[in-house]
This record gives structure tokens, C-alpha cells and sequence, in this order.
């Protein structure tokens, strides 16, 4: 069966998650947005192949002039010079303050300059919103999909996936070095995927590798072996954040919210 690989090295990111092949019945598009490429999968007929493409496509946009860190006329990249919110953007933030109170600190938006000067990310200070941004972006996607009838999806932009009714099995891969073996296989229904990890985009460093996980106590980035962490959570900006938090307080960390679903992989 065909298989359709979600690569986050594409987007800066860490990780990898695989969709898998669904059967004649199920149709599939893609695209890029974000700098990273997306795939939507669907059963039924509720909308035409164009109109989704069109709608997804402009879903997108619409977030990614919102949050982008590249672009020097976001409406994020305004308010680090000064500006004032958008309303859209308050509305991330104000998201993004939830789950930084709820992880203890250890997820943090405010650390753009501690990024860059780790070696990733662009230059600037203030915040990032990198690490929820595709995922929020990807739930307002799954909104926009059942809006239009489609109810038995899953949409995938990187390594952030949701997955509307129906069941989607999704691969998870091993955190190797040049490596693409599957560690394990869930398999999502009105859920959301997020993994961050070390081992694609990185620098060597003693005790393990550096990547762009900050740790806000520290303001120094999170050295390990290659290591990853999922969280299987009710949406995806939720799980995306959460996997940031997670790497940073480590395997040994279990407060995490009731009803999430978190699973560490090593070589």
C-alpha cells in the first residue's frame, strides 16, 4: 500500500511521522505552506479535490501570514517590533501563555533570541511561536474541513497531524541518525500527533546532541541522545506544544494533562 512520508526535517523541525496508505477509497492531496510540505487524506465525496486544495491552501496562508517568524511583515514579526496584536495573534498567544503556566515554564514563546543564537532560527528577539504555531494552524484546517462535510480526514503539515472520524493509522519513527525504521504504529480517531526530538535537524555537542529545544530555565538549548517524544492529545496545538514541554522536562516527567497519550522512542 502507498504510504505518504511527513518529513519535518522540511521545516526546521524534529521528528518524524508517517501516514499511512489508506486504499482506493481514500483521496489524497498535497502542498507546501509554513516552509514545509502538507498532506490531506479523505474519504466521500462532500467536496471536490479543487475546492479543498483551495480551501486548505488558503487556510494556511491566512495563519502563516499570522505567525511566521520569516516574514517581515507578519503580524508576529510586527509586534516584536513593537506593534500591537492582531486579534489573531493575541488569540495564539493568549494559547500559548495557557500552556506555558500548565507546563510549569517549561514551554516558553518568548525565546526567538535564545533560538537564533543556538544556531537556529532567524534573528530577532521576542516571542516564537514555532512550537504551536503548525498545529494550531492545522487544527483551524480540521475546522475548516468539517465545515465543508468532510468528516473522515486526516490532514498532516510536517510532523502535526489531526484526524477527523474514521481510523488513520500513523507511523512513528525511531529517532536515527540517517535512519527511517518505524518504532511503533497508532492509529488516530478525532485526534491530533505531535513528536519533537534531536536527531534531524542538529548540532554535535559533549553528552549528546543540541537542537533548537530551548530550555527556559537555562536559556541554553536541550542537549540529548537522539531521542524523541510524542503526545497523542484532543488537538493539535495541544500536542505540539506539549511534546516542546516534554522534551525539555524529560522521560521522567508524568504530569502531564489527564487524557494525553505520551510515549518517549531511542534508537
Amino acid at each position: 500500500m502507498k504510504r505518504v512520508i511527513v518529513i519535518l526535517a522540511l521545516c526546521g523541525l524534529i521528528g518524524f511521522l508517517f501516514l499511512k496508505g489508506r486504499g482506493k477509497e481514500a483521496k489524497e492531496l498535497h502542498g507546501a505552506a509554513m516552509g514545509c510540505q502538507w498532506t490531506l487524506e479523505w474519504r466521500g465525496d462532500a467536496a471536490s479535490p479543487e475546492v479543498l486544495r483551495g480551501e486548505v491552501a488558503g487556510m494556511l496562508e491566512k495563519w502563516e501570514q499570522v505567525l511566521s517568524q520569516w516574514r517581515s511583515g507578519s503580524d508576529l514579526s510586527r509586534y516584536n517590533r513593537g506593534e500591537p496584536p492582531t486579534p489573531e495573534l493575541a488569540r495564539v498567544m493568549a494559547l500559548a501563555d495557557e500552556v506555558k503556566e500548565t507546563t510549569g515554564g517549561a514551554f516558553d514563546h518568548h525565546l526567538l533570541e535564545q533560538v537564533h543564537a543556538a544556531g537556529f532560527g532567524p534573528e530577532g528577539k521576542g516571542v516564537d511561536l514555532s512550537s504551536i504555531g503548525k498545529g494550531f494552524a492545522a487544527d483551524r484546517v480540521g475546522e475548516r474541513l468539517r465545515a465543508l462535510g468532510v468528516h473522515d480526514f486526516v490532514f498532516a503539515i510536517a510532523g502535526e497531524v489531526v484526524a477527523g472520524d474514521g481510523d488513520w493509522p500513523v507511523d512513528i519513527e525511531k529517532p536515527e541518525l540517517g535512519g527511517r525504521t518505524i518504532a511503533k504504529t497508532v492509529t488516530l480517531r478525532n485526534r491530533a500527533i505531535a513528536t519533537s526530538g534531536n536527531y534531524r535537524q542538529f548540532i554535535p555537542s559533549d553528552g549528546g546532541l543540541k537542537t533548537h529545544i530551548i530550555d527556559p530555565k537555562t536559556g541554553q538549548p536541550v542537549i540529548r541522545p537522539p531521542s524523541s517524544v510524542t503526545v497523542i492529545a484532543p488537538d493539535c496545538a495541544s500536542a505540539s506544544s506539549w511534546a516542546t514541554a516534554l522534551f525539555v522536562l524529560g522521560p521522567d516527567f508524568k504530569g502531564y494533562p489527564a487524557g494525553f497519550e505520551v510515549s518517549w522512542q531511542t534508537p
